[in-house]
């Protein structure tokens, strides 16, 4: 994942992952050296930690090197609003893999979670853009968006079961029944977030013609 794939506010960080080899070698040096070497001088211990360090060194330099994503927390000192964009991306990060686990089997589920992870992502840019409307989605975070992603998971988890009796079909009927409802609701939440900027906008188009009605300029 990269950066111009990451959802706004979202960061990754291409980080090397140590490897235990260098250190292995290195310590290898010292078992060796008690073995074959004497180690009673100081200039002795001196020796081999130098050429241990080396051995360490050189492991380092020379073995292939792997790397991962290392994602970036987000941060934009408002703590409040830190804390819920971090729920909002772990709950992502949940549907997005239970998403990917149902594809197999039924790409239209799979598909309406899709839709759904579009509908949290465009909310999550609104809270972004406009901190203030925190408030108004607490019951949003703190409930649908946990319990989504419960329904999402067991889904995942029943159709990756293979099993095909008659409970476990009606749980998969009843969560895919329901989805396409979360995405309507999650929808309205998204729409929600706007009714403020409706009314200073009415309220600014009022005093506007109010002005140049006044001015003789309308």
């Amino acid at each position: 994942m990269n950066d111009n794939k990451a959802p706004v506010g979202r960061r990754y960080e291409r980080v090397r992952v140590k490897s235990a080899l260098p250190v292995w070698g290195a310590a290898a040096v010292w078992v060796l050296a008690a073995l074959f070497f004497p180690m009673y001088g100081v200039w002795h211990i001196i020796g081999v930690a130098a050429l241990s360090a080396a051995v360490g060194a050189v492991l380092y330099i020379v073995l292939p090197k792997e790397y991962r994503q290392v994602e970036v927390p987000f941060a934009s000192g408002d703590l409040q609003l830190d804390k819920m964009i971090g729920e909002i991306d772990r709950a992502s990060d949940r549907l997005e893999t239970a998403r990917a686990a149902i594809l197999p089997s039924s790409e239209e589920t799979a598909g309406k979670l899709a839709a759904i992870i579009g509908s949290v992502g465009k909310i999550r840019e609104e809270l972004i853009s406009s901190p203030d409307d925190v408030g108004s989605v607490r019951r949003f975070i703190n409930y649908y968006l946990p319990t989504t992603v419960k329904l999402a998971e067991r889904y995942a988890a029943t159709s990756s079961s293979g099993a095909g009796g008659e409970n476990a079909r009606k749980t998969m009927s009843d969560i895919d029944g329901v989805l396409d409802q979360i995405k309507v609701s999650f929808d309205r939440q998204y729409d929600a977030l706007f009714a403020d900027d409706v009314i200073d906008v009415s309220s600014d188009i009022k005093v506007l013609e109010t002005m140049l009605e006044r001015d003789d300029l309308k």
